[in-house]
């Protein structure tokens, strides 16, 4: 039964989902288009220049913050409105539902967030090239394109000047950027439906009560991560380590994938806790 769950739910959200990727895939090509004219060469453009690269920031937020509140939405109003008489009635368990709301919208999720990392790299790609080629820095470009493409932290003459200053080569951190993206997005989505399913233990005013244990659940998240990584801090100030940046970054990151990891795992107990109670509905 959780497969047909599962296809109903992609079926549902599939619309609405494919509007907003697409539209980040429409933006993410105008603006590398736009990158590579002579638009920016111009000292007169500056000012259009700074306006373009602020409303693109603002479209990658809109688009993140839009796709994570549409799967709110659909989760409250499918399981804890009137839709939810349906759903409930089903021949299913409350968790088989969760976890169908939960693997697609994780997909959903994931790939949003996806898109926006490969839609800045796109960018920055485009930007660093066309400024290469028009300058007539061909050679800086192609060996900053092979130093950073090392695996190992020895470049010619021995410096790497990423791996120096973050303790990582670009492939290692970005190996480890993916594993934070991979896990932080599963948190984000389950801060949203452990809110919501808090905010049905209040008699009155639920959707408000969500909002606010989102709020809550977001701050809790934030202070929790920021403890966590100050152990290394510490540890470097008790070895007095030489380099601070380079031992510091080099531990962070770790530490980030861990404290996430850590409130994903309790916020997914509480969501089969709180999904296993008795539901009043609105």
């Amino acid at each position: 039964m959780l497969r047909k769950l599962l296809k109903y739910e992609w079926r549902a959200t599939c619309k609405v989902m494919v509007i907003m990727d697409s539209a980040l895939i429409l933006l993410t090509l105008a603006g590398c288009c736009i990158l590579h004219t002579d638009i920016f060469n111009h000292t007169d453009a500056v000012p259009m220049a700074v306006l373009m690269v602020t409303l693109y920031a603002l479209s990658l937020t809109a688009l993140g913050i839009a796709t994570l509140f549409y799967l709110y939405f659909r989760f409250y109003r499918n399981l804890f409105t009137q839709e939810g008489y349906l759903m409930h009635t089903l021949p299913v368990t409350p968790l088989q539902l969760l976890h169908s709301k939960l693997i697609v919208g994780y997909i959903w999720t994931l790939l949003n967030a996806s898109l926006i990392m490969v839609s800045i790299l796109c960018l920055a790609f485009v930007a660093g090239y066309h400024f290469a080629v028009t300058h007539g820095m061909d050679g800086i470009w192609d060996r900053m394109i092979k130093e950073l493409a090392l695996e190992s932290p020895a470049a010619e003459n021995g410096i790497n000047a990423f791996y120096k200053i973050f303790g990582y080569t670009p492939l290692e951190f970005f190996r480890q950027l993916i594993w934070l993206q991979l896990i932080g997005s599963f948190v984000s989505l389950l801060t949203g439906y452990v809110s919501i399913l808090l905010g049905q233990l209040i008699e009155k005013y639920k959707l408000m009560a969500s909002v606010g244990f989102y709020i809550a659940l977001y701050i809790i998240n934030q202070i929790f991560c920021s403890i966590l990584m100050l152990v290394p801090g510490l540890q470097i100030l008790v070895q007095d380590t030489g380099n601070f940046l380079y031992s510091y970054y080099r531990d962070m990151m770790g530490y980030a994938i861990l404290s996430q990891f850590l409130v994903g795992i309790v916020f997914y107990i509480a969501a089969v806790f709180l999904m296993r109670r008795r539901v009043n509905l609105d």
